[in-house]
């Protein structure tokens, strides 16, 4: 159900500790479930590796180059 996914380690508001999140693509024709994504994540990863916000794009930010612009994803919201 996912085409693109990209993880980063952001900090809350610029500051803080960071936490991973993740940036997800659907494929086409499919919606992004999070508690799916989260529940297959936490039966197959530790926990310090389960990103704490999931943020669905219609297509990941990418430079002239084809590689990933970080500053282009938007901030997720930890709450």
């Amino acid at each position: 159900a996912v085409s693109d996914v990209a993880v980063i380690a952001r900090a809350d508001g610029g500051t803080g500790p960071k936490r991973l999140v993740a940036y997800v693509v659907p494929a086409p024709g499919e919606a992004v479930d999070t508690a799916e994504l989260r529940a297959h994540l936490t039966s197959a990863l530790p926990d310090y590796m389960v990103p704490s916000a999931f943020v669905p794009l219609d297509a990941l930010p990418l430079t002239a180059n084809g590689k990933l612009n970080r500053r282009a994803l938007p901030a997720p919201d930890f709450a």
